[in-house]
């Protein structure tokens, strides 16, 4: 038998297509943001004329507001993997529940089946019984038309000699 794949693989697909979508999203911002102010701190440096030494602080600074950005960035990715845990986990359980439903329903269809075949047969038996009695009931008719004019003759024979 084919294998095929379940609605429910393909909506999981698309879930985790949107997730990995959100992530590059929010890397290619935090890549940006970054040349952003590399830039400007260039052109403030050029504007300004800081010194290597203040530049250097600044860069610190910087550089700390870069790693609490890359710990937030790791905590929404850490709370975006626990959530694509929980939806694969409900996807597989929608999955397994489908799949006994299907089962069932294919044992139901296959009794259902039976059950037609069977009811076909008696409506065929009923049928030629139906015929059947038909033919007896013309016959029997025939029979007491045959009687109905026998009794008139007899009536008409008891009449004459009375």
């Amino acid at each position: 038998m084919a294998s095929r794949k379940s609605p429910s693989a393909a909506a999981w697909q698309v879930v985790l297509e949107r997730i990995e979508s959100q992530n590059r999203m929010t890397i290619e911002a935090v890549e940006a943001s970054r040349a952003v102010m590399d830039d400007r701190f260039r052109a403030l440096e050029s504007h300004v004329g800081w010194r290597i030494g203040n530049l250097g602080t600044a860069m610190k600074a910087v550089n700390g507001r870069f790693d609490r950005l890359e710990a937030l960035i790791e905590a929404r990715e850490a709370a975006l993997d626990r959530r694509l845990a929980l939806i694969e986990a409900s996807l597989e359980k929608i999955d397994r529940d489908s799949r006994a439903r299907d089962g069932s329903l294919e044992v139901a269809l296959r009794e259902l089946r039976v059950s037609v075949q069977q009811i076909g047969a008696e409506v065929h038996e009923l049928r030629t019984k139906v015929q059947e009695n038909s033919a007896d009931i013309r016959d029997l008719a025939g029979r007491m038309g045959a009687l109905s004019r026998l009794e008139e003759r007899v009536a008409a024979l008891e009449k004459r000699t009375a």
